[in-house]
């Protein structure tokens, strides 16, 4: 689990700053070549969540060209693999 660290980002519900929870997290289906990725934030104070877009550890995959969380393996490629096909 990574660890939780403060941002810059001030809540719009009560002012406090918020806390980023999850870098990069993909939204949408595995399935998707092309999925944005946000950055998720929570407010200690008030528990509101903000979505930002991801600035940080995303890739693109030299084989297919989907881009990915630094951390995470090609969803494409494992598909791919998986089912034995060639891009």
């Amino acid at each position: 689990m990574e660890e939780k660290r403060e941002a810059s980002k001030l809540c719009p519900t009560c002012g406090g700053g918020m806390v980023l929870e999850v870098a990069s997290y993909p939204m949408g289906s595995v399935f998707l070549k092309e999925r944005f990725h946000v950055d998720i934030y929570r407010c200690p104070n008030c528990d509101r969540v903000n979505l930002f877009a991801a600035k940080s550890k995303l890739i693109t995959c030299s084989v297919c060209g989907s881009v990915h969380h630094a951390d995470e393996r090609c969803a494409i490629c494992a598909i791919n693999a998986a089912f034995d096909r060639k891009n």
